[in-house]
């Protein structure tokens, strides 16, 4: 019983230190079930290596599945020529059911405050034995001064539209904490999105 519950436990823990959480998803219940057939996928990004991974990797996992998947930038290299005149050639031509977009929603730096403690050695620690040790124990932790740091937060949204009737069939909201491994944190986005369209039978 301790081992399940520890289990379950140890699960939620890695889920809410996840880089990417789900927020909210939608999915209209007629589409549930329709399976993905091709899809093009549109990341909006003013950075066009980061359009690139949005959609390279979002192409990537989608064939992976076996749908048909193709890319935005392949297509339509200028992200200002993007609109429906342009789209629904290439969508006749490449027979292309959906349309995925990803799209920055909002971003923002939380600022976290970690204040000084004190330090415990084991379940009996050693400095009672004597105050000299006691004293520099709690000496040394109030003389060590907090400490500050920032974390970056983006939120994204995704949404897939059924080309034949134009209609959203899907959508997604998410939480991604930036760090230094910018690609891997698209990875991860790619794979918490990817498993909700499975969950709503999308996939």
């Amino acid at each position: 019983m301790r081992t399940v519950l520890l289990g379950v436990i140890m699960t939620g823990v890695l889920a809410s230190c996840a880089p990417t959480n789900l927020m909210t998803s939608w999915v209209d219940p007629q589409a549930s079930g329709k399976k993905l057939e091709n899809v093009l996928v549109i990341g909006v990004a003013r950075n066009a290596p980061v359009r690139r991974q949005f959609e390279d990797g979002f192409a990537r996992v989608l064939r992976s599945r076996q749908v048909g998947a193709l890319t935005s930038y392949m297509q339509l290299p200028d992200p200002a020529a993007i609109n429906d005149a342009a789209v629904r050639p290439i969508a006749l031509k490449e027979k292309v059911t959906h349309v995925l977009i990803v799209r920055l929603v909002d971003q923002k730096t939380v600022t976290t405050y970690v204040q000084s403690g004190p330090a415990y050695y084991g379940r009996y620690p050693a400095y009672y034995g004597g105050w000299p040790g006691y004293y520099n124990v709690g000496y040394g932790a109030a003389m060590s001064p907090g400490y500050t740091y920032e974390t970056e937060y983006v939120n994204l949204e995704t949404n897939v539209y059924d080309v034949a009737t134009g209609k959203l069939v899907w959508s997604g909201l998410t939480e991604t904490e930036l760090g230094s491994r910018m690609q891997e944190r698209i990875e991860d986005f790619i794979y918490v999105i990817f498993n909700a369209m499975i969950r709503d039978k999308l996939i």
